[in-house]
């Protein structure tokens, strides 16, 4: 069984979701992320580089990842 989780601002601006899978070194994570702007729809999907014991630390680990991932996107931080 795969542990997913997600994340959405309140006004439907962006959305983050996770999801785990296992590998033969460890747990990792998958990170889907989507926004919706003025400037037109973004999204972007890529795996976490790291590996993880538990479920759990891999989907947080996902989560902080594609927020942070907003975050600079939305501030103009980096552009794609």
């Amino acid at each position: 069984m795969n542990l997913s989780g997600k994340v959405t601002d309140e006004k439907g601006n962006w959305a983050v979701a996770a999801e785990t899978h296992w590998s033969a070194s460890g747990i990792t994570c998958e990170i889907h992320m989507a926004i919706h702007s003025e400037e037109g729809e973004f999204s972007h999907e890529y795996k976490g580089e790291r590996t993880f014991d538990t479920e759990q630390d891999a989907v947080l680990y996902g989560l902080r990842e594609g927020m942070t991932w907003v975050d600079l996107k939305m501030s103009r931080s980096i552009r794609m």
